[in-house]
């Protein structure tokens, strides 16, 4: 019975255009949080925000390096991938003059990890953000 109450008010719900779902998963993606902002959940993007790009400055302050993609490691180009999902955050760090840190430095590997969850928990906005869109979630 409950299901059957749930599959009427998914059904009841008009489903917004692909166009609109993706322009709010890419502005999402870029910076995080944003999606949220976007569906009009202030707060929820606010500590999203804050908890991504919290990740990501930490990593960068324990001198976490950046993968590449050149290295020809399956693993090396995933852990790229997944730093990448952190959005702008990671061009811009570049941008700026983070050369990726240094490897000899006692805190690289536990940087390297943030740098790469921050992006993980940035797919998991996204995601999140999408859900809502659809009405999935309240």
């Amino acid at each position: 019975m409950a299901k059957r109450v749930f599959e009427e008010q998914v059904a009841a719900k008009p489903t917004p255009a692909r166009g609109s779902l993706l322009r709010l998963c890419l502005a999402a993606w870029l910076i995080p949080g944003f999606g949220h902002l976007v569906l009009g959940r202030k707060w929820r993007a606010l500590i999203l925000f804050t908890s991504v790009i919290s990740m990501f400055l930490l990593g960068l302050a324990m001198q976490g390096q950046f993968f590449s993609v050149q290295s020809g490691s399956y693993l090396q180009t995933l852990g790229f991938f997944g730093e990448m999902c952190v959005g702008v955050a990671m061009p811009a760090a570049l941008f700026l003059g983070y050369s990726g840190g240094d490897p000899c430095f006692a805190s690289a590997d536990y940087g390297t990890a943030f740098l790469v969850a921050a992006g993980m928990l940035n797919v998991l906005t996204v995601l999140d953000a999408y859900d809502i869109a659809l009405g999935r979630k309240p």
